[in-house]
């Protein structure tokens, strides 16, 4: 099969390295198409793909209002997308905006997403235009749940499943390897729908590394701009190590929906600040379900501290019992890499099985 990537994001990275990396074993022909966002470039070299690198100065458009940006930005992307695919053959696309290209050149397109539609509607243009949506049966999406593979698991399941991901504390710096350290995830809230949204501020932050000081060292993954006295404790490591330092690490305080649900996966006890968390499904059903996640919204600061200390006071109780559920977890979910694989090289018969059996992918345990 011919198959064609396009990865916007280190989590889109993330979510399909697995599913790209085991398609090629089987002899499969895969082509890989990024843009400049963050860090992935430096993971898709890292993995050693050849790759295509289409906005290698970036998509953001500065100067204009952030949707009429978002606009030229698409249809930039669309031509470049058209330019890059003139000439070649595919059996698939996956990936936003490769969902009209694939209509404009009859090539089926999967759109993979598990963003609320209440949460992030400007997706509508890849829903309405893909050929087929892949998205956690947790994940709603309105009127296109119709159209929807609905798989039961979460997307961090697609590369850290215990059948992909092997914790290694050779991966982590010498110096940590001793030692309790904690992590800090910052974003950037620069999307569309990032507006109005709110997280681990510089006030925040002052306050939660007073309060980790004395337990440990502190690591900060920061997509922005941090102020100068804390730069000493910026990640400076292997960006395909992270999930390594993500397990091993005491406590994740984050305002990253991402980085939170991939804690869970791994068993390490995360406290997510944002306002994110209460609008998908997928982190209340972490929540409140199987108590993997705490979570709290601002600008209750009050109780983010109280929560701070709460886990303070019981660290290895609190990784134990996180442990516990993480596996209860496991057991009811499904290895997504492994289904997606299956699906894409058996397709167009995989997805008739599943239509006729959604059970099926229970056999990817």
């Amino acid at each position: 099969m011919r198959l064609l990537f396009f990865l916007v994001h280190p989590a889109k990275f993330n979510f399909h390295k697995i599913q790209i990396n085991e398609l090629k074993s089987r002899g499969h022909h895969v082509d890989v198409i990024i843009t400049k966002k963050d860090i992935l470039e430096d993971l898709v070299k890292k993995e050693g793909w050849e790759y295509t690198n289409i906005f290698p100065e970036g998509r953001k458009i500065k100067g204009l209002h952030v949707y009429l940006a978002a606009i030229i930005s698409m249809i930039k992307t669309i031509l470049r997308l058209l330019k890059f695919t003139s000439g070649k053959k595919y059996n698939l696309f996956v990936g936003d905006l490769l969902t009209i290209v694939g209509r404009l050149k009859g090539v089926p397109c999967f759109y993979p997403t598990d963003d609320v539609l209440r949460q992030v509607p400007e997706q509508q243009v890849f829903l309405i235009t893909t050929k087929h949506i892949v998205a956690p049966i947790i994940t709603d999406l309105g009127k296109y749940n119709k159209k929807t593979i609905r798989y039961d698991g979460i997307k961090a399941l697609a590369h850290l499943h215990p059948n992909h991901f092997r914790p290694d504390v050779n991966r982590i710096h010498e110096k940590l390897k001793n030692k309790d350290f904690f992590i800090i995830r910052c974003v950037k809230f620069s999307a569309t729908h990032d507006i109005g949204k709110n997280g681990v501020n510089d006030h925040i932050l002052d306050k939660v590394i007073e309060k980790l000081n004395p337990y440990g060292e502190i690591l900060i993954s920061s997509e922005r701009e941090i102020p100068e006295k804390y730069r000493k404790y910026q990640l400076a490591i292997n960006k395909n190590d992270i999930a390594h330092y993500l397990y091993h690490a005491k406590l994740l305080i984050a305002d990253s929906t991402t980085m939170c649900s991939e804690a869970a996966v791994l068993g390490t006890p995360s406290i997510e600040y944002d306002n994110y968390f209460n609008e998908i499904e997928q982190m209340i059903q972490l929540k409140d379900e199987y108590d993997l996640i705490t979570c709290i919204e601002p600008p209750d600061e009050n109780a983010l501290m109280i929560a701070v200390d709460d886990h303070l006071a019981n660290l290895s109780e609190k990784r134990l019992q996180c442990i516990a559920r993480r596996d209860k977890y496991l057991q009811d979910k499904i290895d997504v890499s492994g289904f997606l694989v299956w699906l894409f090289e058996n397709y167009p018969d995989s997805f008739r099985q599943f239509q006729a059996d959604p059970a099926i992918q229970y056999r990817f345990k």
